[in-house]
Formats: C-alpha cells, sequence, structure tokens
C-alpha cells in the first residue's frame, strides 16, 4: 500500500530536482556575451541558489527522500542495481526493488 505524500514533499522533491538542474548554468556561463568580473558573479550565484535550493528542499522533503534521489543519480549505482535486478529470477524480489528505487 502507497504512502500519500504530502504537498510539501513534493515541492520539496522539486526544488532537489530543481537544484541539480540549476547546475547547467555553471559550464555555459563562460560563453556568454559578458565581461569576465559578471560571468564569475553568474557562476556564483548559480552555486549558492543551487545549494539554497537543495537544502530547502531537504527541509521540505525529508532527509530520507534526499538520501534516495542522491543515491538515484548516482551514476556508479546505475549499473550495478540493473545487473543485480536482471539475476534475480524472484519476480516478487524484483517489484519490491523497483518501487524502493522510484
Amino acid at each position: 500500500m502507497k504512502q500519500r505524500r504530502s504537498v510539501t514533499h513534493h515541492i520539496g522533491v522539486g526544488l532537489i530536482i530543481a537544484s541539480f538542474v540549476v547546475w547547467v548554468a555553471v559550464p555555459i556561463a563562460p560563453f556568454l556575451p559578458f565581461s569576465a568580473a559578471v560571468k564569475a558573479t553568474i557562476v556564483a550565484t548559480v552555486i549558492a541558489a543551487a545549494e539554497v535550493m537543495f537544502w530547502l528542499g531537504v527541509l521540505l522533503a525529508g532527509k530520507e527522500a534526499a538520501r534516495k534521489l542522491k543515491a538515484y543519480w548516482n551514476p556508479k549505482h546505475w549499473r550495478i542495481n540493473r545487473q543485480r535486478l536482471d539475476q534475480t529470477n524472484d519476480v516478487k524480489q524484483k517489484e519490491e526493488r523497483l518501487e524502493e528505487s522510484q
């Protein structure tokens, strides 16, 4: 039975996801048509905003949700989990692992 999540939990998860998306601006900043000082300010602001968004999201979603999201986005674990899932013959165990990862 799935547990119903609150609105603050969903907002928190959204902020955590958005904090990772904001990091895309860092490698783009050097190619913008601004002075070096403005580019440095943009990068510093983006990094600070991403950190604030992440930790605010952790506060709203909870530490457990943040831990699960960080583990999910860690590329080191992607292949290992898929291989373990493929090696298992137990259908119920596969379904439980898929539910845990989502």
